[in-house]
């Protein structure tokens, strides 16, 4: 038996389709969307704390920020919409 905690979420959504337990395979795809989403919103906020007013000025800050929120907020509503 295959212990699932030891795969990627693309691989878990791969194995799950091959066996036919579709709904198992689209909870692993949302599963890999919001880590997706959270790895580029933790991105945009990393690049929000590093950065200065050299590198980025107050109004990028702000579109940063913004855009880090919609990442997360575009994925939520996506779950809401599915569920």
């Amino acid at each position: 038996m295959i212990n699932l905690e030891n795969l990627t979420a693309t691989e878990a959504e791969a194995l799950a389709y091959s066996e036919g337990f579709t709904g198992t395979a689209r909870q692993f795809a949302r599963i890999s969307d919001l880590q997706r989403a959270l790895g580029q919103a933790v991105a945009a906020l990393e690049a929000i704390s590093e950065s200065n007013n050299d590198t980025m000025n107050a109004k990028q800050r702000r579109g940063a920020a913004a855009e880090a929120l919609a990442i997360i907020g575009e994925s939520i509503n996506l779950w809401e919409l599915e569920r």
